[in-house]
């Protein structure tokens, strides 16, 4: 399984990493946000000079910011032998991973999440790439960092929003292991995610998805099935930027496993406790969205879902927690209907 290192002490295990290798210079790639909550005022082992720092959000998750971070890495003149360092969210981690894989044909790099999605998701599925043509993550490759830091100090930073994102990951992998989990991850307090004790919670959630992306590393089959809620969510959000607004990746997240479990019922006999339980609870916890989209347009985009195959837009679905299925076609129909009876979005 993929080396990751639970701390409250990023700097210092950083430091016992490199001691152990021949790296000829570190180079950090951070955004102005996390440079200035988790990268000053700590020892990082690195020159100032060493630091490429990007504008925050997902709106410039796109090939300038990539071109950027190139420009940087041939300025600053780093060589196949050097080591980058993406401190960041989910953007830095995703943005990073990819660069540096693809310069120089592959230059190692090591993920310090600090934000609780980045945490539990992106820094720790080998997933790499941005956005391209108002479409998320539509340019990409699968590339393993050397190591992930997962430091929950940096989550005494975050605004209780962005932890809403995160959560919305740890919710989906409870769905997909056991309802005895899901119910552990209802009564989390979002209070405590920088004390020790969240660190099992966290380690215990990057658990479940490694345990299937160990199995299924290019997404050929099982990994699919963390896709759950993402179909929906991907087109909410894209829909969302193409309207000059956002909707946080976390909170669509949310918004898709309702839909998801709504499709559940209906494709694959869900109990409906199961859904009214799980719908409930997110309804009433994430902000409601605050448009309408058109359901046409949001079919199109999700048309363009990785995960299809020739046949429609392919779904994750439940039978019941921790039993699902993948690559459940569902048509035009059933999906704008499951969208209208479950979060009445549509224009």
């Amino acid at each position: 399984m993929k080396t990751i290192k639970y701390t409250q002490k990023a700097e210092d295990v950083l430091n016992k990493y490199l001691n152990g290798k021949s790296y000829s210079e570190v180079f950090f790639l951070t955004d102005t946000n996390s440079f200035k909550f988790c990268f000053k005022d700590r020892n990082w082992y690195v020159s100032p000079e060493n630091v490429i720092i990007v504008n925050p959000g997902e709106e410039n998750k796109n090939l300038t910011t990539i071109e950027y971070i190139w420009n940087q890495f041939v300025e600053k003149n780093v060589r196949r032998s050097s080591l980058i360092v993406n401190l960041g969210g989910g953007v830095i981690t995703d943005m990073g991973g990819f660069a540096a894989s693809c310069y120089k044909r592959g230059v190692d790099y090591i993920n310090i999440p600090t934000t609780l999605l980045s945490q539990v998701d992106a820094s720790v599925g080998g997933k790499t790439g941005f956005d391209f043509c108002g479409l998320k993550n539509e340019i990409g490759l699968f590339s393993s960092s050397k190591l992930v830091i997962i430091d929950n100090r940096f989550l005494s930073t975050l605004p209780y929003e962005e932890l809403l994102s995160g959560y919305a990951e740890m919710f989906k992998h409870s769905l997909l292991a056991e309802k005895k989990m899901l119910e552990a991850i209802m009564e989390i307090d979002l209070k405590d995610v920088a004390k020790k004790d969240f660190l099992k919670k966290i380690e215990k959630s990057v658990y479940i998805k490694n345990s299937i992306v160990e199995s299924d590393p290019f997404e050929q089959g099982i990994r699919k099935s963390l896709n759950l809620g993402h179909t929906v969510a991907h087109s909410l959000e894209s829909y969302a930027l193409s309207k000059d607004t956002k909707i946080p990746h976390g909170h669509a997240v949310a918004y898709g496993i309702v839909v998801a479990l709504q499709l559940s019922i209906n494709k694959m006999g869900l109990d409906r406790d199961i859904n009214n339980m799980v719908k409930d609870f997110i309804l009433n916890l994430y902000p409601k969205l605050n448009f309408k989209f058109d359901g046409d347009t949001l079919y199109n985009i999700m048309l363009h879902d990785k995960k299809n195959g020739d046949d429609g837009v392919a779904f994750t679905l439940l039978k019941e927690c921790g039993q699902f299925e993948i690559n459940v076609v569902c048509s035009k129909n059933e999906i704008l209907k499951a969208i209208c009876d479950s979060l009445d979005c549509l224009k």
